[in-house]
């Protein structure tokens, strides 16, 4: 199973008249990227306006709706594996109805609307022209690892403790923007038929992404290769990596002479001494316990939307577990567990329905990348961190109908 694209794949799936999407796109990528940035960060204070994803997202749903008009009804394959995940979605916003006294359940139900309505965006622009949709999000991924590369580089937004981070996101959020552009990089290097100059970007990425002090993120990588390597199998030809691996070491070795002492000393107490010598896990280890300990309380229906932060009472700073199934667990019982588990099967159903033959490329690192957020939101992150990993996955499986030939000419 390569990664390479089969030629049934490329063909084009919606008729030679049609437009294909462009802005429409970009603005959907600016809403998911920005996440909860707010114009207070700026020193800014305009009412409604302050969460951007306000204005945003309805300029998004304009321009979304002019281009649905435009384009007309676009049928689609992979529709059962959004309705999992908006049954996930819907039980959770149902579960506000049995939280405990004094929690505060706006803002997540919010966040679940925002994220909802990302997917049902997303869904219409796959069925619309899921490759270049796809095509189009992983370069825009690229485009940006560069500049909050640049940025964190340049010490704009870096952490108190010396981690890396740029734009207003924390570390966690700049590990995956890097790692997302290790895998753009060799999605440009597949695409452009090889062309070495698209993988001298991966060990800057790399390193960005070890600056960020992540080790969730790191692991995460770490996971979604071996799962990578584990479903392609490839078969090793020396002589056609040796010029790819060639330049990628003359790279790394470039980056660890010129810059690897700047962050020498950080790397050594964030990976060796703190989290090697003294375990420390960033009381992962205590969020963990706890939402456990509310799963077994509440094993049917859980504590209820955000009811973990009311229990737990844990302080301002952790109010949310920090992984998405023991969070779920916790404020939705065996009942949240088993619509996560049966989203996530409609998903793998929707995506083995393709034969192997006929999976593009943008389908396949689609994949690969959702499977990334996916373990990241096992380290770090809320509901609403998690909307990537749902919107990858969905970009992986959802796929257009082909018009009849008759048709399409």
């Amino acid at each position: 199973m390569a990664l390479h694209e089969s030629p049934a794949a490329a063909t084009v799936m919606t008729a030679p008249d049609t437009p294909r999407p462009g802005l429409v796109v970009v603005i959907a990528f600016v809403v998911t990227l920005a996440g909860r940035f707010t114009l207070t960060r700026a020193g800014l204070d305009i009412p409604v306006a302050n969460d951007v994803r306000v204005p945003l997202f309805l300029i998004l749903l304009l321009c979304l709706v002019l281009e649905a008009h435009q384009v007309g009804r676009r049928p689609a394959k992979g529709g059962s594996a959004l309705l999992g995940i908006l049954l996930l979605f819907g039980y959770q916003g149902l579960s506000v109805l049995w939280v405990p006294p004094g929690s505060v359940t706006g803002p997540a139900l919010g966040d679940l609307c925002a994220v909802t309505v990302l997917l049902v965006i997303y869904f219409n622009l796959a069925a619309w022209d899921r490759d270049r949709v796809t095509e189009m999000t992983l370069k825009l991924f690229y485009v940006a690892a560069w500049i909050y590369f640049v940025a964190a580089a340049a010490g704009l937004g870096r952490h108190e403790a010396g981690r890396w981070a740029a734009l207003g996101g924390g570390p966690n959020v700049f590990v995956r923007i890097m790692i997302m552009g290790v895998f753009t990089s060799f999605y440009l290097y597949l695409r452009s038929g090889e062309r070495l100059m698209w993988l001298a970007s991966i060990p800057v990425f790399l390193f960005g992404a070890i600056a960020s002090g992540s080790r969730g993120g790191l692991l995460s990588f770490a996971i979604t290769v071996a799962v990578a390597l584990l479903a392609i199998r490839p078969r090793i030809d020396i002589h056609r990596i040796a010029r790819p691996l060639a330049l990628l070491a003359v790279v790394a070795v470039i980056l660890v002479i010129t810059a690897g002492p700047s962050i020498a000393d950080f790397v050594q107490k964030r990976f060796l001494e703190s989290t090697v010598g003294e375990g420390y896990t960033s009381d992962r280890d205590v969020l963990a316990q706890t939402a456990l300990r509310i799963f077994w309380q509440r094993p049917l229906l859980g504590a209820g939307l955000n009811g973990f932060h009311t229990i737990a009472d844990l302080g301002f700073g952790e109010r949310y577990v920090h992984n998405l199934p023991l969070s779920i667990a916790a404020e939705g019982g065996f009942v949240g567990l088993a619509l996560l588990v049966l989203a996530w099967l409609g998903l793998w159903q929707a995506y083995t329905a393709v034969p192997v033959r006929e999976r593009s490329l943008e389908s396949r690192i689609a994949a690969y990348c959702g499977i990334f957020m996916g373990a990241t939101s096992l380290f770090s992150g809320d509901y609403y961190d998690a909307r990537l990993m749902w919107i990858f996955l969905l970009l992986a499986v959802v796929r257009p109908v082909r018009a009849p030939a008759s048709l399409a000419r």
